[in-house]
């Protein structure tokens, strides 16, 4: 077992390019083994330190084949992986089959570390009951279960910031990872804590406590800003219970201050 603060062993799939653009957001902060691509998986059995490696970062421009079946490979073997492509569409295609958290290389450098960063994180953690949020997937409390492609997967809802429908699809944006889940918004929003969690729009949940503004666009026209920087508009339906939600929630906690 790898001692306390110690940070994680990771190995970054990348074509030579992204190997330089990522090394730079990981380093200081894991061990790193490069390969250079998805493409053979007998490399990537026969690489030195196997069994040490608590992570994977996979990243390409185009998800390929040879990259959905590595990633399937990885979602069997249990591995944790991130992945890291410029296409959001390809992402969904990677997700059909198995899900774990992503994020879009066309997004601002800093965004990309911070995810980043969060997934070496969760790496670290992922075994610590005394790290917020572990105790409770530990024991099984306050956690949903989702279908990820094949498997079910066990989320714990402290960890959720908002879902988003999308098709046939929920997005769910956790702290470190955007979780791609083949369910219905009405099927989640019934298994999570009401006091906890609101819906905001037909498309839309997010949590309460992630809450930083309500904006009023014009008439009938309102948008919520979390504290990750999303904004998400407001269905007109919607608007009365949020803002009765939220007045309640802000009594509740000038009580519990007084």
């Amino acid at each position: 077992m790898r001692p306390p603060d110690t940070p994680p062993t990771i190995l970054l799939s990348a074509p030579e390019a992204l190997q330089r653009r990522l090394q730079s957001v990981v380093a200081g902060r894991a061990r790193i083994i490069l390969m250079p691509g998805p493409e053979d998986l007998g490399h990537f059995e026969k690489l030195p330190g196997l069994s040490a490696i608590e992570g994977v970062i996979l990243a390409e421009e185009s998800v390929g084949m040879d990259g959905r079946r590595f990633a399937r490979f990885l979602e069997q073997e249990n591995v944790p992986y991130l992945l890291a492509t410029a296409s959001g569409h390809q992402a969904h295609l990677v997700f059909e089959l198995n899900a774990r958290g992503y994020v879009l290389l066309t997004h601002p450098e800093d965004q990309i570390a911070d995810t980043v960063g969060k997934f070496l994180a969760s790496l670290t953690h992922s075994s610590d009951p005394s790290i917020p949020g572990n105790a409770a997937v530990a024991n099984g409390d306050d956690v949903i279960w989702v279908r990820t492609g094949h498997a079910e997967r066990r989320i714990c809802c402290e960890d959720i910031v908002s879902i988003s429908a999308d098709k046939d699809y929920a997005i769910i944006e956790l702290g470190n990872a955007s979780i791609l889940v083949r369910t219905t918004m009405t099927a989640l929003e019934e298994e999570l804590d009401a006091s906890r969690f609101i819906r905001i729009h037909r498309s839309h949940i997010v949590a309460t406590d992630s809450i930083e503004e309500l904006r009023t666009l014009g008439p009938n026209r309102h948008e919520v800003s979390l504290e990750n920087g999303r904004r998400f508009p407001v269905g007109r339906t919607y608007w009365p219970k949020l803002k009765h939600q939220l007045r309640s929630a802000r009594v509740e906690s000038q009580a519990r201050a007084g």
